[in-house]
């Protein structure tokens, strides 16, 4: 049996080392934290540590004694254990988006939300032309080359890094029928039609740009036949989401402010018609595969590796590109026929990356 410890320092994603739970594995959770009322469900389940300079060596010392590290989110702390971890232990990085995606932001903006991060750009691309003159930006390159793999859900957005970002560790896809989003028995059941809801967004973070749906929406005649509603209950205030609140003021859509419960999410997108997400990164994938579930009509991007990777599987999801004529049309539904197509191409997708073969390739990698 190999021991793995899981490294982690956000609460909402200690469930996701649930993925290595084989009898090939003796799985260990690290919480890179003091202990609160946040993570009391884990006080007897997990190791804690501070993640201080003082507490370094100590997390070192439990690290040297697992076959494997899982990174959930490679800050600089977590690079420093992983630079200085001994060469035996394989590394393998569990991938969440904002290591890489807040390095070079510029590519993932539109104009407009560009304009709302103009001094921070310019910092993160002299930072990735010199990364050798910044101390953190080193130490995270250099823990990205001892790294022995990578976890990303799909193999578009692996390609998409690697045409950005070099020296990247070998991929291993993630299970999806891991995904607690549409794990369990698909409902070909649903109700329709739709209520007349559209959703912008997942959240605060400017990756979504707003600006550009908000703009569509007040365009669009049609619109205020719809309820339209932003998700807008976590993230960062800034100008950036201060003019978002604005512009939704402007064009009559609500703002969702008030944290909902995990318990009350998964019902969330039931009633709802359109999920529109006009990010250029993959952002919200919980949000996508919950509304594909529920039978939501999808827009995405098409400079999203969502989009291009849903796309290819086969499923309908739709371009942001003609949303504005769907807005003008009311055409923001989908047909109970393409539901029922989308649901089972939920199911093949599932079918197609279990949870043995993700098993097994992470069993190679120890093995090697």
């Amino acid at each position: 049996m190999k021991k793995i410890i899981h490294v982690h320092s956000d609460n909402k994603f200690i469930h996701d080392s649930e993925r290595y739970t084989d009898e090939s594995f003796i799985n260990e959770i690290m919480i890179l934290d003091s202990k609160n009322s946040s993570n009391k469900e884990y006080h007897n389940k997990a190791l804690f540590y501070e993640p201080i300079p003082d507490n370094l060596n100590k997390i070192l010392a439990v690290a040297n004694s697992a076959d494997a590290l899982v990174i959930y989110n490679l800050d600089f702390f977590k690079s420093q254990i992983v630079n200085r971890v001994d060469k035996r232990v394989k590394i393998i990085w569990r991938f969440f988006g904002t290591e890489l995606y807040s390095r070079k932001p510029h590519l993932y903006l539109s104009t407009k939300s560009k304009s709302f991060f103009v001094s921070r750009i310019v910092k993160s691309k002299v930072k990735s032309t010199f990364p050798f003159f910044f101390h953190y930006e080193k130490s995270f390159y250099r823990a990205i080359k001892r790294s022995d793999a990578i976890t990303c859900t799909f193999k578009d957005e692996y390609e998409h890094l690697t045409r950005h970002w070099n020296h990247l560790p070998t991929l291993i896809p993630l299970a999806s029928e891991h995904h607690r989003n549409y794990s369990s028995k698909i409902d070909f059941k649903l109700d329709y039609p739709k209520k007349n809801i559209v959703v912008i967004g997942n959240s605060r973070a400017f990756y979504n740009n707003h600006l550009d749906s908000l703009e569509l929406v007040q365009r669009s005649k049609h619109a205020q036949k719809l309820n339209i509603k932003v998700l807008f209950n976590y993230g960062t205030e800034n100008t950036y989401t201060h003019e978002v609140r604005k512009r939704a003021k402007l064009a009559g859509v609500e703002l969702i402010d008030s944290f909902i419960a995990p318990n009350k999410f998964i019902d969330f997108y039931g009633p709802v018609a359109a999920f529109i997400n006009n990010s250029y990164r993959q952002l919200a994938l919980g949000n996508v595969f919950m509304a594909l579930h529920k039978g939501v009509k999808v827009y995405l991007n098409s400079k999203n590796p969502t989009y291009q990777w849903l796309e290819g599987e086969g499923l309908y999801i739709y371009n942001m590109e003609i949303l504005e004529n769907d807005l003008k049309t009311g055409q923001v539904y989908l047909a109970k026929s393409e539901i029922e197509h989308n649901l089972k191409g939920l199911k093949k997708l599932k079918e197609g990356q279990s949870k043995s073969d993700f098993t097994l390739q992470v069993l190679e990698l120890l093995n090697e």
